[in-house]
């Protein structure tokens, strides 16, 4: 299991990326910028919920326990980042 450090970085990167790609398609083209605007709040709100989510493991107890959860917030912020990046895809294209 990797250190909390680790795990807030790894989500840093993960939000990194898609603020980064938001922001390249802005500098290309204003055409969606409202709908970008809105999906870069989704991406904020995101990092913050799942920081609050790394720091919340003290209420769980063992390390089985702490490892499962671990886990569990790891597949859900990457489905949830994949969506993100789905919705990026979805406003590029139209």
């Amino acid at each position: 299991m990797a250190t909390v450090r680790q795990l807030k970085k790894e989500v840093d990167y993960m939000v990194c990326s898609v603020l980064l790609d938001c922001e390249a398609h802005l500098s290309r083209s204003t055409e969606h910028k409202a709908e970008v605007l809105l999906l870069v709040d989704d991406v904020f709100q995101l990092g913050s919920e799942t920081r609050k989510k790394i720091n919340g493991h003290k209420k769980v107890t063992g390390p089985k326990e702490k490892r499962a959860y671990f886990k569990l917030l790891i597949e859900e912020t990457e489905n949830a980042i994949n969506e993100l990046f789905a919705r990026l895809s979805e406003i590029i294209k139209k």
